[in-house]
């Protein structure tokens, strides 16, 4: 809870500097909101210029002088919406921190600035199918295996499901890995497996 408070006074700061006009609207609509937080990871939602770049820079030193937790410039890494190429090799030798591009993840969840791909999405489905293998099926009865479908994968992809709308290809192959475990103890299964007569 303290480190949510803390974190809360970095937000605080990003705000503070563009109500007193240091950091220029973001867009022509009132959004005030640039940082967003989770736990200690961080994004910055910033215009690419020399000023604001400098102010950012201070910002980011003076919370890590009063908070003691300094920005790994290292494991950040800019990624440029609608920028041009000159204006990122600024960034980078002020910052110091690399540039990446879409699609990227944050928090887990793969995120662009245009629709996802399906490579983009098949990590979510594998990593519900690489459960599986450690779990001995064999081993359970059918309401185990039905308790672990419910309880665990159908749990991993709540995350992504409440974060974007995905393809309908993504739920189906997702209910095929389940129905694969339920019936066979498996992650995939060919044709009918149904048990009830």
């Amino acid at each position: 809870m303290l480190f949510i408070l803390i974190m809360d006074v970095l937000n605080s700061l990003f705000i503070k500097a563009g109500d007193e006009g240091l950091l220029q609207p973001l867009s022509s609509r009132s959004t005030k909101q640039r940082v967003s937080l989770y736990a200690d990871d961080v994004a910055l939602f910033i215009r690419l210029d020399e000023e604001e770049l400098q102010i950012i820079e201070d910002i980011l030193d003076c919370f890590g002088s009063a908070s003691g937790l300094q920005t790994n410039l290292q494991k950040s890494c800019v990624i440029p919406i609608r920028c041009e190429e000159s204006t990122l090799s600024v960034v980078e030798e002020r910052l110091h921190c690399p540039t990446a591009e879409f699609p990227t993840t944050y928090l887990g969840i793969p995120i662009s600035n245009k629709k996802l791909q399906r490579c983009d999405l098949l990590p979510w489905i594998k990593k519900i199918a690489d459960r599986l293998p450690g779990w001995k099926a064999s081993l359970m009865n059918l309401s185990g295996q039905t308790t672990m479908v419910r309880f665990v994968l159908s749990a991993i992809p709540v995350y992504l499901l409440i974060a974007m709308n995905v393809p309908k290809w993504v739920i189906k192959a997702i209910d095929k890995i389940r129905r694969a475990f339920l019936w066979k103890g498996r992650k995939e299964v060919n044709g009918g497996c149904c048990l009830i007569a």
